[in-house]
């Protein structure tokens, strides 16, 4: 059988993209499976990706994957990743990066109050969840914190472009994306500088399908936590900056639905 995976998620220059489709790859090799990479890109909605037969090894954010669990669609959480740099402190978590341009004399997101806010898509973690959790707590009681607030935009690049551009003042993105786009691309976050960040949560995971067999899940998931003490696949996890993958906690993940459930009853169910 031939299983299918993207990593849509972090594909954020060519060369980023090679290094976890060979990454990946070799952990399918090694797990004694076959797998071909779906190139599902925007405008696609990311949210078909993960409803295709066949997923193993497919990158998924962290609130959808716990709002599908409590909808009963059974992911099967294999491994997340810990990115190699020292501010993830061996630990797979992320956070979102609040960005303006260089020019900007804002020095907390309570100067972000009347300008125009720039989101990507209302069922992202780290491109709407969090942010408006942040946001919640400088929004004035039950009001608009902005004069504007724009989108879907579609994917970080997009929210780069028009905060570049100024169609835009204040937008927040995933910081591992940045991450990865400040070695690979470092030009597309010319003009730009980090306001603030929200706080460190849960990764995105690799997940199987809930219609994958189990037993190929389990072994795809033991060949990824096994990688980083296979000497000859640490040149694949340098590439792609993970440090190693670790197995995921499920119930971890139920902060992010705490997060959006915090912001609803403070009266911002939307970032406004």
């Amino acid at each position: 059988m031939e299983f299918m995976t993207s990593t849509r998620m972090y594909d954020v220059a060519p060369a980023a993209r090679a290094a976890w489709h060979a990454l990946l790859r070799a952990a399918h090799d090694r797990a004694g499976l076959r797998v071909r990479f779906v190139e599902h890109g925007w405008p696609a909605p990311i949210g078909e990706l993960w409803e295709r037969p066949g997923l193993c090894g497919v990158f998924m954010c962290g609130w959808p994957y716990v709002r599908a669990l409590k909808a009963g669609r059974a992911f099967g959480a294999m491994a997340a990743v810990v990115p190699d740099w020292p501010a993830y402190e061996g630990l797979p978590r992320y956070r979102s990066e609040f960005l303006v341009r260089a020019d900007c004399t804002w020095s907390s997101l309570a100067d972000a109050a009347g300008s125009r806010y720039g989101w990507m898509v209302q069922d992202s973690q780290s491109g709407w969840n969090a942010p408006r959790a942040a946001l919640a707590k400088v929004a004035p009681p039950g009001g608009a914190l902005f004069a504007a607030s724009k989108g879907p935009y579609g994917n970080p690049r997009g929210l780069l472009r028009a905060l570049a551009d100024g169609e835009i003042d204040l937008t927040a993105a995933d910081a591992w994306y940045l991450d990865l786009l400040r070695e690979h691309d470092p030009a597309a976050l010319a003009g730009l500088r980090t306001l603030a960040y929200t706080p460190w949560t849960p990764n995105p995971l690799l997940v199987a399908g809930p219609d994958v067999d189990p037993a190929a899940a389990q072994a795809l998931s033991d060949a990824l936590l096994a990688m980083h003490e296979d000497p000859a696949h640490k040149p694949l996890l340098r590439a792609a900056h993970v440090a190693r993958f670790t197995r995921p906690d499920p119930a971890a993940y139920t902060v992010l639905d705490g997060m959006a459930q915090a912001a609803e009853t403070a009266g911002y169910a939307v970032i406004r």
